[in-house]
């Protein structure tokens, strides 16, 4: 498990991490609550850690 755990927005809001960890060489898995405030659509997913963050253009589709 990653200690601190990473930050993670979805569509600009802070996503509550429970868990995140690597799973195997080179894949992480990150266990997160979507924001309740989130309408239905597709929205963008950062997660950065020790100042690297994930590339930009990457979608959740969310549908409540």
């Amino acid at each position: 498990m990653l200690s601190p755990l990473p930050i993670l927005t979805i569509g600009g809001k802070n996503a509550a991490v429970q868990y995140a960890g690597l799973v195997s060489p080179g894949l992480f898995q990150f266990n997160v609550i979507v924001p309740d405030s989130l309408p239905s659509g597709d929205h963008s997913i950062i997660a950065a850690y020790g100042g690297a963050s994930t590339q930009p253009g990457t979608l959740l589709s969310v549908h409540p």
